[in-house]
This record gives C-alpha cells, sequence and structure tokens, in this order.
C-alpha cells in the first residue's frame, strides 16, 4: 500500500467511499480537498483508492488537525491505519508544527485505543462537537507533541 497527497480525480472515489461506508456522509469533501489550510492524502493498494485521510494547519497555533481516518473495512486491523498515522505524523514533523490533534468518539468505536497506540494521549473532549443524537456522541480530543 502507498500513501500519496490527494489530487482533484481523487475527489469523486473519496466522496464514493464516504458514502458507500457511511462515512462522514455529509461533509463537503470537495470543500476540504481545495481548502488552502488542508493536505489530502489516499491510501492507495493495487491502483485502487483503498482509505485517506489528510491535515488542517492552524498556524495561529502552530497544530495541525487530522482531518479523518478512514480505511475500508475490509482492510482494517491490517496495519494501513498505523501506516497513514505515520505517515501524518512524519508529515507533521516536516511542517515543524507544535502538536498534532484529533477528535475522535471513542465511545461509539473504541479508537482512541488505537491512537494512544500511535502515541497520542487525551487532551481534552467537547460534548457538543457532534450531533449528539447519541448521547455517547462526545468528541475526545487527542494529541501527539511534536516539539
Amino acid at each position: 500500500m502507498q500513501i500519496r497527497k490527494a489530487v482533484a480525480k481523487d475527489f469523486k472515489t473519496i466522496k464514493a467511499l464516504s458514502r458507500k461506508y457511511d462515512f462522514e456522509r455529509n461533509r463537503d469533501w470537495k470543500g476540504v480537498m481545495k481548502a488552502k489550510d488542508n493536505e489530502m492524502f489516499v491510501l492507495v493498494e493495487d491502483k485502487r483508492i483503498v482509505g485517506f485521510t489528510g491535515l488542517v494547519r492552524n498556524d495561529w497555533n502552530e497544530t495541525l488537525q487530522v482531518l479523518d481516518i478512514f480505511v475500508e473495512p475490509g482492510l482494517r486491523k491490517q496495519g494501513a491505519g498505523r501506516k497513514m498515522v505515520e505517515f501524518l505524523k512524519k508529515r507533521a514533523h516536516a511542517m515543524n508544527k507544535y502538536r498534532c490533534l484529533i477528535a475522535e468518539a471513542p465511545a461509539l468505536d473504541g479508537t482512541d485505543r488505537f491512537y494512544r497506540k500511535c502515541g497520542f494521549r487525551r487532551c481534552g473532549y467537547n460534548d457538543r462537537y457532534y450531533s449528539n443524537t447519541n448521547p455517547m456522541d462526545i468528541a475526545v480530543w487527542m494529541s501527539y507533541d511534536l516539539r
């Protein structure tokens, strides 16, 4: 599997994966990809996009925020997610920022355990970040210190 920078022609595939697997279904992926402070990356296996991720640069506080990490369900727990996290951490170090942040709803899927294994630590929460249709839908913020 390879990770490369997303290009405009990847938009349709990212949108299709998002809808197929009900992942951030209502997100404006085209807007995310075009935003000047964002970088999107795709995970490719055998010339097929099987995952995506990205970073949002916040220059005002020298941080980066991870823009989701998605891997097709059939490829999970095989190292693809960890490969993307390690790629993002290297990219973040190269950008010389202070820390990298991610918001997740660990009560729903246990992703906080995965991010802790990747070196992130809990640093806060926001009980109004998501739609809150589910009482367990609370964003837990996690941080990876870069310096």
